[in-house]
């Protein structure tokens, strides 16, 4: 099963481009369309933060969009702002990580004009995207920028005081690591962080000028998948969601999601090791899906050999700067032995082949039914 790994690895990394100062571009999506990138702070007037009552909720947003390529004017832009490149510097370090790489990494996105980068709903499907417990959304901007690719709209939030670091258009900081893990059974911090994602994501979406009729997919890497099902049990306008390798919390766990009116599908998405029989989390969800009567499709996928690490860009970025080869065991253990590439091509078929038939934009694919001879390396689980 490596060889194709590998061949699909040197093809995409052939791709790639490093500059003669040093900063080194990520590769383009693999879909037929390239995409344009913007980012926005978004004010809640109506609500207090949950974590700090000496202001309202603020958030940062990015936004991929499709874009034809006969419409697109390439340039890059960094991957991170110095302020957040730095933190992350820091963080990382602790894990055997290199310092000083991150602030050169580049995306290759579509120069649009302000116009033509407005916040409205334009006619790509829209799907919400959350990032890991005290993880930056920009460190799933390229995984992002492959599902955008292939014709969906993606908005990435952060959520203030979870987030590890925000950084606003001012220049305030807002510094994460206020939800607690789960300790001797209480998981209290952690559910509590899940509504508030909650609510964050259904504010993004009135913002978007996404009204009750209106239906939009979500996914999530981790605690962020965790919170995909969250929003789905406050937010019926989430007609399907996609948990990668996160363990449930709260009331998902024996509470249906949909409804008579709104039903809802969902897709787990596990990891070596990580599925509905390892994780008594996944596996009370899973009884619960298939118990209700408004889940019209659940299936449960995982990558062999995949680990938790194989889908955040941190995997792709050591993979484009070369360093992989001399990673310690500690940094290794965050990114699983699974090159960028593979997971990359993969998430990108399946993920938006599953949301364009729940939105009942496509017929269910091939690859969604079945085992396939084009990815051998995906199994279901469930179904």
């Amino acid at each position: 099963m490596l060889l194709p790994f590998l061949l699909l690895t040197s093809t995409l990394l052939a791709r790639t481009s490093q500059t003669e100062n040093g900063t080194f571009a990520l590769p383009l999506g693999r879909g037929p369309f390239r995409t344009s990138l913007q980012h926005a702070e978004l004010v809640d007037n109506s609500r207090l933060d949950p974590w700090n009552a000496s202001h309202v909720r603020r958030l940062m947003i990015s936004r991929f969009d499709p874009v034809p390529p006969a419409n697109c004017t390439s340039i890059e832009v960094p991957y991170l702002t110095p302020r957040v490149a730095e933190e992350e510097d820091e963080i990382l370090g602790g894990y055997d990580y290199p310092t000083g790489l991150w602030e050169k990494a580049r995306l290759q996105v579509c120069n649009m004009t302000y116009m033509e980068c407005s916040m409205a709903k334009r006619d790509a499907p829209i799907a919400m995207f959350s990032a890991g417990l005290n993880t930056t959304r920009l460190f799933s901007q390229s995984l992002v920028q492959e599902i955008a690719s292939h014709g969906l709209t993606v908005v990435l939030v952060d959520h203030p005081y979870d987030t590890d670091i925000v950084e606003f258009p001012n220049g305030d900081v807002i510094f994460g690591n206020h939800v607690k893990k789960p300790e001797n059974g209480n998981s209290s911090s952690v559910e509590f962080a899940l509504e508030v994602r909650a609510q964050d994501i259904s504010f993004v979406m009135d913002t978007l000028g996404i009204s009750s009729d209106d239906k939009v997919v979500m996914f999530g890497h981790s605690f962020g998948g965790a919170a995909t099902a969250t929003v789905m049990l406050h937010d019926e306008r989430i007609r399907a969601g996609v948990n990668i390798d996160g363990m449930m919390f709260g009331p998902v766990l024996n509470t249906s999601l949909g409804s008579q009116s709104d039903p809802q599908a969902f897709l787990l998405w596990g990891s070596q090791g990580h599925n509905t029989t390892e994780d008594a989390t996944w596996g009370d969800f899973w009884e619960t899906l298939k118990g209700s009567s408004y889940v019209d499709w659940a299936k449960e996928f995982t990558i062999v050999n995949s680990t938790h690490g194989s889908a955040w860009d941190l995997n792709m970025l050591v993979d484009v700067t070369g360093i992989r080869g001399n990673l310690s065991e500690l940094a290794l253990s965050g990114v699983g032995p699974i090159p960028a590439a593979p997971i990359w091509n993969i998430l990108g078929r399946y993920i938006p082949a599953f949301f364009r038939f729940a939105l009942g934009l496509e017929p269910e694919d091939e690859i969604l039914q079945g085992p396939s001879d084009e990815f051998p390396d995906v199994l279901i689980l469930r179904q």
